[in-house]
């Protein structure tokens, strides 16, 4: 829940940033819409209820994000860092098609973890082809080769097993193109295309028809 302090925190930043509210009115005629980096990690972290790492951090790479975090993979905290840029984004009543590249991965363990010697033996700059070394492959991910990642987040269980959300996106692809997803300067941009000839399918969507 968003407080009232949080409210006029920011407030507060956009007062300070003029120059952030002036590109926003422009990008916005051309259905473009920045958010802060550190806006995007706040609001992650309000919908994950406490369930990221501590030491999450993202920054802007354009066009892409690196990300570092601390993960506890089968006991052993490891450090991993990359960065993430995003192709294309296709929605669809059946799916949410994401194509993204990883790049620049690092994984550190700790100095003693017998998984050092394991991690000097793979190609990190391939992660899709060390989905080979995993007994299964997660659902989410339709495809893995050298750096590019095809995804299908409709798989992810708490959207599979939603029909409003399900609906909801049905609707939206039929209304919506996503045709930019990128990091710019110190914002994340999204950057939409209309279909106002999609209204009927969308609210036939809606109704659950």
């Amino acid at each position: 829940m968003i407080t009232l302090q949080e409210i006029q925190q920011a407030f507060a930043y956009l007062v300070s940033r003029p120059d952030y509210l002036l590109r926003s009115a422009v990008n916005a005629t051309k259905l473009r819409f920045g958010v802060p980096m550190d806006a995007v990690t706040w609001l992650l972290g309000k919908l994950s209820k406490g369930k990221l790492p501590d030491d999450l951090s993202l920054a802007a790479v354009p066009p892409g994000v690196r990300f570092a975090a601390t993960f506890n993979v089968m006991g052993t905290p490891l450090f991993v860092s990359a960065v993430v840029s995003i192709d294309t984004v296709q929605l669809s009543a059946e799916s949410v098609r994401v194509t993204l590249h990883v790049r620049e991965l690092a994984v550190k363990p700790p100095a003693d973890s017998p998984m050092g010697s394991m991690l000097m033996m793979m190609d990190l700059s391939k992660p899709g082809d060390m989905l080979a070394f995993l007994p299964f492959r997660p659902t989410v991910i339709l495809s893995a080769q050298g750096d590019e990642f095809v995804l299908d987040l409709l798989q992810l269980p708490k959207l599979k097993q939603n029909p409003v959300a399900k609906r909801i996106i049905a609707a939206v692809s039929e209304v919506l193109v996503i045709r930019e997803l990128a990091t710019e300067d110190d914002m994340l941009v999204i950057g939409l295309r209309a279909m106002p000839s999609g209204i009927v399918s969308a609210l036939g969507h809606l109704r659950g028809a």
